[in-house]
């Protein structure tokens, strides 16, 4: 916005310099890009932020030159000696959700002409071209209080009265036709706020006035409109037309509804002295009030937020400046937010006023109290670290890490045929995605992996080893925070190609044989892998992973069921795996014990069973624990078989059972004694058959 130097003196009362306003705008958050010379004067070309409206105006500037100085402020006089009465005109409003207020004044009898030098001067120095004396006005006071004004020839409104409302409601229409002062018909739609006379439209509210009742040369009767519209609706109705004016500009940020009728005399009283005329009383319609805000605040966190100390009296000194009411109450403060300042509304806005008021280059550079280094912050550390090896574990092993973004599509909590009672079906909705497919926060990270893999297959890629460590998110009723655990997805792909075995499960077993590592390493015990109950997974190849019986992942082939909904040109093998990494982190931490190793030799023994083809091997695993024997040191599954030799439906499992005594070497007699009794136990407790 472009600011006359010599203009916005007039507001202050005091001695300021340019050099010192433009420094001290910038350092409070109004930036002044550049300083033009004109004539006599100097023009300031401020960049103002979308939220601060009040500032587009040169008495909004006046204010934050004032509380930056701690100055007066002078405005000018809107005070109209004599006004006449006119009963006849109404204004009124048929939408009062969308025009909150709307004022009118009549003056009659007028002079429209060119206007004096010096307001043609002060429009054109802000970037404003000069059309009649009355438009003049309009737009002067629009710079100099922020707040739009428009006049119409009273003499083109039919009836005597003007309506504000949309085509739906004054019409029954859904659109209607104006052409607008540019001399462009436009069309505008049911949700568009219009200007009406008794007959017909006038005017785009917020926007453009018409061409129907312009005031020119021959105007001798106008009234002047001030309003406060909707900022919501004044920028749809903007966007939707392309049409972008000083008043729009101003509507759609939020104007000051209760400066309007100030602005309205203002604008009278400046006509009648340009261009003569009688003034009629204001017709103000003010139907929607703005409720006022109302910020608790304590003075102590203010400060222990900033990082300065300052007494109750200096905040209280600069809210005062800055036309913020306080009220003391029992420990804290209420401010009450002018109505020019609606973006001021939570504790955080009065610590940024208090602040750029005081100066950002006041604020000493430290670090905040409550600022923990890492090192510090000694569970913090752990779990980073802990995460990190994580990391270089499966970077080591030759995968790739992806990072995704947070949200997935709620069509794929279906896709993956998640049960109704499923945790992952309790998401958290975005309020306003960018997109249906990223319209919840994940809970779960196969999805993104899959769609990765997908993506990566389309370019060419035949072979894939992915991972990603990341934060799910799972809604919970007790809380309004969700539950963020982090979890680990791995997923491996390589196209289906023809193999000299029957059978090539190395992706499944192989990725198995990961998880193992990861147990080994963190020294976990009580891991189990039982039949999976993940829809989408293979039923045959696949498994869910319980550590002291309290499932912290999954594991598994990719269902084809799952994989004919993406789209893949070829059938790939497709296999992964999830874990919690923040339960793993818990189980972690658990006191671990320690005995010496045995310096006497073990006997080993081998088994092979024949059970059915469903049969879970953990089933062995779980028998032989229960056994009890102190001798039985170790016990792991060696081979597989189904085939020649092997009944149909059933399969051969062997597994090697490793005997030890901690005080003796044990003899042969004494440990065919206690195999014999233990495989006896699994044959009578899972029907199997002892194979030859």
């Amino acid at each position: 916005m472009k600011v006359p130097f010599n203009w916005l003196k007039e507001y202050i009362e005091g001695s300021i310099t340019l050099n010192e306003v433009a420094s001290s705008l910038t350092m409070s958050g109004l930036e002044v890009s550049a300083i033009e010379e004109y004539n006599d004067d100097k023009v300031l070309d401020i960049e103002v932020t979308p939220n601060r409206s009040d500032c587009l105006s040169i008495i909004g500037i006046a204010r934050e030159i004032r509380a930056i100085f701690g100055l007066k402020l002078k405005k000018p006089t809107t005070k109209i000696k004599e006004e006449l009465r006119d009963d006849r005109f109404a204004i009124s409003i048929a939408n009062p959700e969308l025009c909150f207020r709307y004022a009118g004044r009549i003056i009659r009898d007028l002079k429209v002409a060119p206007s004096p030098k010096w307001l043609k001067s002060r429009l054109e120095k802000a970037g404003i071209r000069s059309i009649n004396n009355v438009v003049d006005v309009t737009n002067y006071v629009l710079f100099e209080y922020g707040h739009p004004l428009h006049a119409f020839d009273l003499d083109f409104i039919e009836g005597q009265r003007i309506r504000v409302g949309t085509p739906e409601t004054i019409s029954g229409k859904n659109k209607e036709e104006i052409v607008t002062l540019d001399g462009i018909k436009r069309t505008v739609t049911t949700d568009d706020l219009l200007i009406w006379d008794a007959v017909k439209p006038i005017a785009i509210a917020g926007v453009m006035g018409g061409a129907n009742t312009e005031v020119t040369e021959k105007t001798v009767n106008i009234i002047i409109e001030s309003a406060y519209f909707k900022p919501e609706s004044v920028r749809k109705t903007s966007k939707r037309l392309g049409l972008k004016t000083e008043a729009s500009y101003r509507f759609e940020r939020g104007t000051d509804i209760e400066a309007l009728k100030e602005a309205l005399d203002r604008a009278a009283c400046l006509i009648q002295e340009i261009a003569g005329g009688r003034i009629y009383e204001a017709i103000d319609v003010y139907p929607t009030k703005i409720p006022k805000i109302e910020i608790p605040f304590n003075t102590e966190k203010i400060c222990r937020f900033v990082g300065i100390n300052l007494k109750d009296e200096e905040i209280l000194r600069i809210l005062e400046l800055l036309e913020i009411d306080v009220e003391k109450k029992d420990n804290f403060y209420i401010a009450k937010a002018p109505t020019h300042r609606q973006d001021i509304s939570i504790e955080e806005d009065i610590a940024e006023e208090v602040t750029r008021i005081y100066g950002y280059d006041k604020v000493p550079s430290q670090l905040p109290s409550l600022f923990k280094f890492v090192t510090e912050n000694h569970e913090l550390a752990k779990k980073r670290q802990f995460f990190s090896k994580f990391r270089d574990y499966m970077i080591g092993l030759g995968y790739s890490e992806a990072v995704n973004f947070s949200f997935m599509s709620p069509d794929d909590l279906d896709l993956f045929e998640l049960p109704e009672e499923d945790m992952r079906r309790h998401y958290i909705s975005l309020m306003n995605p960018l997109k249906q497919e990223e319209s919840i926060m994940r809970t779960m990270l196969l999805s993104n992996l899959l769609r990765n893999t997908e993506r990566n297959t389309a370019r060419g890629i035949e072979t894939l080893k992915l991972f990603e460590i990341g934060k799910i998110f799972i809604a919970d009723e007790k809380t309004p925070l969700p539950q963020e655990p982090v979890h680990l997805g791995i997923i491996t792909k390589k196209e289906e190609l023809k193999s000299v075995f029957k059978d090539d499960p190395y992706d499944f077993y192989a990725l198995k044989g990961l998880i193992d590592g990861v147990v080994r390493h963190l020294k976990l015990r009580n891991v189990k892998y039982v039949r999976s109950s993940e829809l989408f997974l293979h039923p045959g190849q696949s498994a869910d992973i319980l550590i002291n019986d309290e499932k912290i992942g999954f594991i598994g082939v990719i269902s084809p069921t799952i994989l004919s909904k993406f789209d893949f040109k070829t059938k790939p093998f497709i296999c992964m795996a999830e874990l919690d990494l923040d339960n793993l982190f818990k189980l972690t931490k658990q006191e671990l014990t320690y005995k010496p190793f045995s310096n006497y030799p073990p006997i080993k023994r081998d088994t092979a069973l024949i059970v059915s083809a469903d049969f879970e091997s953990q089933k062995i695993f779980d028998i032989i624990d229960s056994f009890g024997s102190e001798l039985i040191e170790d016990v792991f599954f060696f081979d597989v078989y189904q085939g020649k030799g092997i009944p149909e439906g059933s399969k051969s499992i062997a597994f090697r059972v490793i005997y030890r005594a901690f005080d003796r070497t044990l003899i042969a007699e004494e440990v065919e004694t206690i195999h014999a009794q233990l495989i006896n136990m699994l044959i009578n407790k899972t029907g199997a058959v002892l194979r030859a």
